[in-house]
């Protein structure tokens, strides 16, 4: 049943997040801009050179009630054969085209126009009128329009007739006599929100990887304070949190409020940010390297740091070269180049490298793959920077997903710990027993000794019964430090190594007889000790187990020194994940015993 019910929550929250993550990038993406132009005549005055007469799949006709005359085309956009003068006409078509949120534009001039789909009125400048078709007598506008009309058309009106009724002027104008010659409107099919989407497109583009960069690099510093407060300073989190805040400054072009008050700046504030979060960026790579591959990745972005600092200076002299730019820009190249080829080679033993080589090579992919990365081999920056983009988002889900999977892992090792040392409070009540059972046991020995010897006259059993209760009374630990504890503990796990072929050697066996350390707690401390010793000296392969001791008081200090044979597959073996807790043990009771 538990299984169940966590698959459930698995799959209800997957399918949460991937919804409403959908949505989100479902903003970030504007709707198609596309226009279909479907006028019958040329934009402009003049006749464009080439221009070729196109119908476009329009009807131009009069229709008095039922009857319907088809208008003739001169060619040019016109047609002729008007019955009478200031009659309305009308033109029609079939819209086949498809755009989001579909929107027409009518050019009309001082016309007014009545426009259907399907016969259904969808506008008219002549409300008061009998808006049908065949019975509509449109009159010319007393003004000309200074915007054109727009009509927003229903979602489903592909495959619908658009009409569009047409005044016509019966008296002419004042350089052209009454003609029976009719110019339908110019009219364009296009998105309606396609400007406003572009803009909330834009804004989303910028805000959600500006919001993700902030709430990364507030995470990589929390923990960057967090690991300081336990005394370890994590530099890693901290590189990688100003990677993310400087990049999201050269994002967000934070210079607008600055130039706003005090005019233009000298330095390009948003280049300088990003060209700090490129070196930010190899420096975190860099401390995630080893050995002669950070040494180079770290010389890069030194290199890297001294070139922002140049690039800065000579803008400030105002004698920034292109060339100098170039040179920045290839420097960078080189060192996220560098990194990567470093991540490869630790492949294996580097967590933070599988992780962020797979993630990037992913990222790269599908950049390209959405045709948002054009290299057009003129200037390095267009390979740099969206190279630069990915690998950071990159490094900080990685740096991440670390830093949860090191909680998990000091979790799972705490509990561990914590029943370890349950384990060993439970052996030494057991011990402790045991050493009151055996004292108990001799002491009543030694009485009922006594007490047969004063009952036996046979001189024989008599020199038998003392000879008994001297060796009795000679018996005494194996080891005698000192400390009453640490000599139970010592036997009893001593000849447990003895029993096991190992050979125990004690240089010294100096203890204090009390110590800054409860009894459980010294049981914990010294049985993980003995405990990986006699595991190490009895691994396979080890020619001559042995086991050597040495504790010794030292000024205000107890040392102990423990040493065993062993083999290098036995160090392996217990240097993996989920091993070495009687270590971390050891040293986490030492270190709260001053040992």
């Amino acid at each position: 049943m538990k299984q169940w019910t966590r698959l459930w929550a698995a799959m209800l929250t997957l399918t949460l997040c991937l919804t409403f993550g959908g949505l989100l990038l479902n903003c970030m993406k504007p709707m198609e801009d596309r226009a279909y132009d479907l006028s019958l005549i040329w934009a402009g005055e003049a006749m464009p050179e080439g221009w070729v007469y196109d119908q476009k799949g329009w009807t131009v006709f009069t229709q008095e009630g039922d009857a319907v005359t088809e208008l003739v085309p001169n060619g040019f956009g016109g047609f002729d054969c008007l019955d009478e003068l200031g009659q309305t006409f009308y033109f029609s078509r079939v819209l086949l085209e498809e755009v989001d949120s579909p929107t027409l534009c009518l050019d009309t001039g001082n016309s007014a126009v009545t426009v259907f789909l399907d016969g259904a009125v969808l506008y008219t400048d002549c409300p008061e009128l009998d808006n049908r078709i065949g019975y509509l007598r449109l009159p010319m506008l007393e003004w000309y329009r200074e915007e054109p009309v727009l009509v927003t058309l229903p979602q489903n009106y592909q495959g619908k007739a658009l009409t569009i009724a047409q005044s016509t002027d019966p008296s002419g104008s004042e350089l052209a006599e009454p003609s029976a010659t009719v110019w339908p409107c110019a009219v364009t099919l296009y998105c309606g929100y396609a400007y406003e989407s572009a803009l909330v497109a834009e804004s989303f583009q910028t805000a959600v990887p500006a919001a993700l960069a902030f709430a990364a690099g507030t995470l990589l510093l929390a923990l960057f304070l967090w690991q300081a407060f336990q005394g370890r300073l994590a530099l890693d989190a901290l590189c990688g949190g100003l990677t993310a805040f400087f990049w999201l400054a050269g994002r967000l072009s934070l210079t607008f409020l600055p130039n706003a008050q005090l005019g233009p700046l000298p330095v390009d504030m948003a280049m300088l940010a990003r060209n700090l979060s490129l070196t930010m960026l190899l420096v975190f790579l860099a401390s995630r390297l080893t050995g002669w591959r950070r040494k180079v990745v770290g010389l890069l972005a030194g290199v890297q740091g001294v070139a922002v600092a140049a690039h800065v200076v000579m803008q400030l002299t105002e004698r920034l070269t292109f060339s100098q730019a170039v040179a920045l820009n290839a420097i960078g190249l080189a060192g996220f180049v560098a990194a990567l080829a470093c991540g490869i080679l630790e492949w294996k033993q580097n967590w933070f490298y599988c992780c962020f080589c797979l993630l990037t090579a992913a990222g790269a992919i599908a950049w390209a793959a959405l045709g948002y990365w054009r290299f057009d081999g003129r200037s390095l920056g267009t390979l740099l920077y969206p190279l630069a983009g990915i690998m950071t988002a990159a490094a900080l889900v990685t740096a991440l997903a670390e830093a949860v999977r090191r909680e998990i892992a000091r979790r799972t090792e705490a509990r561990l710990l914590a029943q370890r040392f349950e384990l060993a409070q439970s052996s030494y009540e057991a011990l402790r027993w045991q050493n009151e059972q055996v004292m108990m046991l001799r002491h009543d020995m030694v009485k009922h000794f006594r007490l047969l010897r004063q009952t036996v006259t046979d001189e024989k059993s008599a020199a038998y019964l003392d000879e008994l209760i001297g060796e009795n009374e000679k018996i005494r630990p194996v080891v005698q430090s000192g400390n009453e504890m640490l000599d139970v503990i010592l036997n009893s796990k001593l000849s447990v190594a003895a029993d096991a072929g190992i050979t125990v050697e004690i240089a010294r066996m100096k203890a204090p007889d009390k110590l800054p350390l409860t009894d459980a707690e010294l049981c914990s401390l010294v049985m993980n000790l003995l405990d990986n010793a006699v595991e190490g000296a009895s691994a396979p392969g080890v020619e001559q187990p042995y086991i050597k001791l040495d504790f010794s008081v030292k000024e205000h200090f107890f040392a102990i020194s423990c040493e065993n044979s062993t083999t290098m597959e036995h160090i392996q073996k217990e240097a993996a994940p989920g091993r070495g807790l009687g270590l971390k043990i050891i040293r986490y009771q030492a270190d709260c015993g001053a040992v």
